[in-house]
Parts: structure tokens; C-alpha cells; sequence
């Protein structure tokens, strides 16, 4: 049997079937696991943005984000950047924004996509990267903002991938770093190269060096090619577990999974620290599950 539905009928229909799909989401992208959180007791995050997002934006995004992460996590301490040391960095960029999408071209749901990235802000080292997506539902309650609905989704689900690393319950210690091995004549390495290559000059190392913080400012600003660049020249220079699984981690994000274990399994010839090496090792055993 057939029921033809009047006007003011059918319109109900369809705003039930919109209302039904119409609520705020996001999506976690191009990641992994980061690193475990558990050691880390205080964070500083940095939000910026690299397109044409309003201030408001970013500071919604900021404010958002650290207080999601005060009720979800047990770090001692979460506040914004400020120059005040910190166990890990969180660096979130906005990198593009739109309106409309839907079955009806709604242009009243906003996207907003954001570049995570974490740093060890005690070596440097990066922890890992996500790229997230926020969408708000497409209806406007209030003259609220569409934009700022699609950046609580990515607070929250920010605040779901830390929690899956371990940002939630009790903090444990850190383990210290054994002192530099000292290089016997015998083959071991210092942690730096590997046991059959001499180490580089002073001048070729910091040269390295200053690469790997250029590698690391050009994936805060999701330069992601200009990153993995200075992450290779620097290992190219000077190699170093270090720069080889700064380069893996990039290219990871571009989901470049044969390269990215090529240059993990780089990083773990390259005679790394124990920190470092179990870093190496959980992250070549993600990507090949993933592969």
C-alpha cells in the first residue's frame, strides 16, 4: 500500500532523516599510537593555523582542547605555551577550513582539519602525529558558530587519542637515560652513528642539528615535504638515530608505509639510545601491522 504524504508531512520527513545525521563529529586520520604518555607529567600546548581560520578560531580550539584535556587526563599541569619548561609539547594547526557538504550542500556544516603533532619536549624527540577532521552537524541553534561545533569534536577526540596513549590515571617515572658510552676502540658507539662510521666533525653535526630544528618548526607549520627534507639532510650530514626516525614519523603521516620502514630500520642501525630504540621498535611493528 502507497500513503501519499502532504506537504507539511513530508517536510517533517526530511527533517527528521537531517536531523538524524546532523550531529558534530571528527575523524583521526594518517596516525598511529603516539608514544606512551604515561611518564610525562606536565604539557604545554601551541595552536596555530595555516590558512584563512579567524583568531577566534584558534583561541576557541586552544581553550577547548586544554579543557578536554584536564578532565581527561592525569598530567600534573596543562596550560598553553608560555616559555615555562614542560615534560611534552602539543602542537595543533589548523590547516584548512570549508563550508557546505551533505546530501544537500548544507552550508551551515563547517570543516575544520587540524595537524597534531607531539614532541618530548626533554630531547626533542617526536612522539607521534595525527591528522584530525572536525564537522559540525549542519544546524544552527542560536546563531551559534558552525566552526566552533567542529572544533569541540576535535578537542574531544584529541583528548580520546591521548587517552588511548596514556595520558589518563597515575604518572610513573620516568626512566633515566644511561650516561653515554664511551667509545672503547672496540666497536661501540656513542649513540650517535653507527659502530662502523666514525662520528662527524663538530661543524658537520651542528650543521645536522640546526636541520632537525628547522625539520621539526617546517611539521609544526604542516610542511610535511619541507620537514621530511630537513629530517633527511640532517641524517644525510650527520647520521643519527635521532633524524632517521624524525623522517620515519613524517613519513608515516604521508602514509608512506615501505619508506617509513626503511627509514625506522635506518634509525635502529643507527646505534640509538635505549629510549629511543623501544620508540624505533613499537613504531616498526605499528607500521607493519598497518602494511
Amino acid at each position: 500500500m502507497v500513503v501519499a504524504l502532504g506537504r507539511s508531512a513530508r517536510a517533517v520527513a526530511v527533517f527528521v532523516v537531517l536531523a538524524a545525521g546532523c550531529r558534530a563529529s571528527a575523524t583521526v586520520e594518517r596516525t598511529m599510537p603516539v608514544a606512551s604518555l604515561q611518564a610525562f607529567r606536565t604539557v604545554a600546548l601551541r595552536v596555530r593555523n595555516s590558512t584563512f581560520a579567524s583568531q577566534g578560531q584558534t583561541i576557541a580550539l586552544e581553550q577547548q582542547v586544554l579543557q578536554k584535556l584536564r578532565k581527561t587526563c592525569g598530567f600534573e599541569q596543562v596550560d598553553r605555551a608560555s616559555g615555562q619548561p614542560a615534560d611534552v609539547i602539543i602542537d595543533l594547526n589548523i590547516t584548512k577550513t570549508a563550508r557546505g557538504g551533505g546530501f544537500l550542500s548544507n552550508t551551515n556544516v563547517a570543516t575544520v582539519e587540524t595537524l597534531l603533532v607531539l614532541t618530548d619536549s626533554q630531547d626533542g624527540q617526536l612522539l607521534g602525529t595525527a591528522t584530525i577532521r572536525g564537522k559540525s552537524g549542519g544546524i544552527v541553534v542560536n546563531n551559534a558558530s558552525p566552526e566552533n561545533e567542529a572544533i569541540e569534536a576535535i578537542a574531544n577526540s584529541v583528548a580520546d587519542l591521548l587517552a588511548k596513549s596514556g595520558c589518563s590515571g597515575p604518572r610513573i617515572a620516568r626512566a633515566a637515560e644511561p650516561p653515554p658510552r664511551i667509545d672503547d676502540g672496540a666497536g661501540s658507539g656513542s649513540g650517535s652513528g653507527s659502530a662502523t662510521t666514525p662520528p662527524p666533525d663538530d661543524n658537520r653535526l651542528a650543521q645536522a642539528e640546526a636541520l632537525n630544528d628547522q625539520g621539526r618548526e617546517k611539521l609544526y607549520a604542516a610542511d610535511l615535504q619541507g620537514a621530511l627534507s630537513a629530517f633527511q639532510r640532517a641524517n644525510q650530514l650527520a647520521p643519527d638515530a635521532r633524524f632517521a626516525f624524525n623522517a620515519c614519523i613524517v613519513l608515516n603521516q604521508l602514509e608512506q608505509w615501505d619508506n617509513a620502514i626503511a627509514a625506522c630500520t635506518h634509525a635502529k642501525s643507527l646505534d640509538p639510545a635505549p629510549a629511543l630504540a623501544a620508540k624505533i621498535d613499537n613504531r616498526l611493528a605499528q607500521l607493519r601491522e598497518r602494511k
